[in-house]
């Protein structure tokens, strides 16, 4: 079962030890999101009434009112992080998760010391998945946040423990651009560093990077319901993601995983190409389950994304191409079925140090694959990882715009797969391989759950267009005239079939 380890990250958390235990007795409690909603109306004015006792109606300096806050520590009320991870735990429990949490302010208190580590260690091992909740400081994640990823890298045994563990985050902010997606992207990549994979929130809110809540003064959370559809939606995710790792422990795949690289940024040598077929040889060399297929784009014709207003232009089979770019010689025309035939994706590039030899289509394919995500999440749920070789000294970055932009089609990211070039030889080639064995394993292990899911999976991924008034009517057009279960059961059907000849 997969056991979600809710992490609150804010020094003005209200629930520690036994008022942990009390709190995730209250969220288990919970049966729909009305009953959610109230409990955290109740919940953050109970902690609005302790700052009020602790001294704000007295007028007290606010480090004295914090000391008496932290005096007087209960078992109930929320803070605003912890109302947040409150709705995410709540969706993760309500998709059949086990549910834990921690306050971490009992472990890095506010004077910048450690303390009863081996509480939190003993905590962090017995979980396989993290939500991580707390505000947001300069667009970045608060100081207890960084303590408790430092801590991860630091125990060898929590460090061994969370890898292949998933991670899901939320971040709250005092406005509704106030860094919270920054923050988040910071995490995703700390999170894949360790070893872990990163999901965001559902295709049931926006799938984007995790819960972003808007919440200033204290007992503010509540009125933010897009904050808490976007936490909720994390921890369903999570628990959804979990599910089908599960599921995949239990079976295996009876032929070879299918791995696409897609290369969108090299050099007029093909430098990078020649390094990645070296990387895929060396990776089947060691491990026979894989078949790669590279595509190199880089010299290829793609059409920029003219962003429709319905994208892509009707609801039907996904194994029809449907953007409305139709260039005989378009990639995107060209290769559709191929780039929705795949099991996981290496999206590849190469970085030189000196951009005047540089072809890259990179971010023209990136915003191409609007009409994918938008057509039901139609590569949602494969394995995703960068695979860039980086010059010393290139300084691109590229990995992370890569894993940001990637996640949004409701993919699980793992650990980027990066080689270092120096003078025409990559030197940390052996950790590169050594990520691309870990990459199949995992991808292997998702895709045979992925597969098998279709035998119980009665609701299938939707993208919801929130924001965009045109696609939302015709969504609900399609919805009432049966064009969207009929897509589904396409869907359906093909994974039933892959059900039967790929799995034993």
């Amino acid at each position: 079962m997969t056991t979600v380890l809710g992490i609150s990250c804010s020094l003005r958390n209200a629930r520690f030890g036994a008022g942990s235990d009390k709190f995730v007795g209250e969220i288990k409690s919970i049966r729909d999101e009305a009953g959610l909603k109230k409990y955290l109306e109740e919940q953050t004015k109970i902690r609005v009434k302790d700052f009020i006792s602790a001294g704000r109606e007295d007028n007290l300096p606010f480090d004295e009112l914090y000391q008496n806050l932290v005096k007087s520590q209960s078992e109930q009320g929320l803070s605003n992080s912890e109302a947040a991870l409150a709705a995410g735990l709540w969706g993760a429990h309500s998709n059949g998760a086990e549910i834990l949490h921690c306050g971490l302010a009992k472990f890095f208190p506010m004077n910048g010391s450690r303390e009863n580590l081996d509480a939190l260690r003993e905590m962090v091992l017995k979980a396989n998945a993290f939500l991580i909740s707390g505000p947001v400081y300069f667009g970045d994640r608060g100081s207890l946040a960084q303590e408790f990823i430092e801590f991860l890298r630091e125990d060898k045994q929590c460090a061994d423990h969370i890898k292949k563990c998933l991670y899901g985050g939320i971040a709250v902010g005092a406005k509704r651009n106030g860094g919270q997606e920054t923050t988040l992207i910071y995490q995703i990549v700390d999170a894949t560093n360790l070893n872990m994979l990163a999901v965001g929130n559902d295709s049931e809110t926006s799938a984007q990077y995790g819960g972003t809540a808007v919440a200033g003064d204290v007992g503010t959370l509540a009125s933010d319901d897009y904050g808490v559809q976007t936490s909720i939606g994390t921890g369903r995710r999570l628990a959804n993601v979990g599910k089908t790792l599960e599921e995949g422990h239990r079976s295996s795949l009876n032929d070879k995983i299918k791995v696409s690289i897609w290369l969108t940024q090299d050099i007029s040598d093909h430098r990078g190409l020649k390094f990645i077929e070296s990387f895929c040889r060396e990776v089947e060399k060691k491990d026979s389950r894989v078949s790669f297929d590279i595509t190199d784009f880089t010299c290829q014709e793609i059409y920029r994304c003219i962003a429709c207003d319905i994208c892509p232009t009707d609801t039907g089979d996904p194994k029809k191409y449907r953007c409305i770019i139709h260039s005989k010689q378009d990639v995107f025309k060209l290769y559709h079925n191929m780039l929705i035939d795949t099991d996981a994706i290496l999206l590849a590039a190469y970085s030189p140090v000196d951009r005047g030899k540089i072809n890259s289509v990179y971010q023209r394919f990136i915003e191409r694959t609007r009409y994918l995500r938008r057509d039901d999440f139609v590569i949602g749920d494969r394995l995703v990882a960068p695979l860039v070789i980086s010059e010393i000294n290139s300084n691109q970055n590229l990995h992370i715009r890569i894993l940001t932009s990637m996640l949004r089609h409701h993919t699980v990211l793992h650990r980027p797969v990066i080689g270092m070039e120096y003078q025409n030889k990559i030197i940390n080639w052996e950790t590169m391989v050594e990520q691309g064995l870990s990459f199949i394993e995992t991808a292997s292990k998702l895709t045979a759950g992925r597969i098998r899911k279709a035998q119980n999976q009665m609701k299938e991924t939707t993208y919801n267009p929130i924001g965009y008034t045109i696609s939302a009517e015709k969504l609900r057009s399609d919805q009432s005239n049966g064009k969207t279960e009929a897509a589904h059961q396409i869907r359906k059907s093909d994974m039933l079939e892959a059900l039967k000849n790929r799995l034993d």
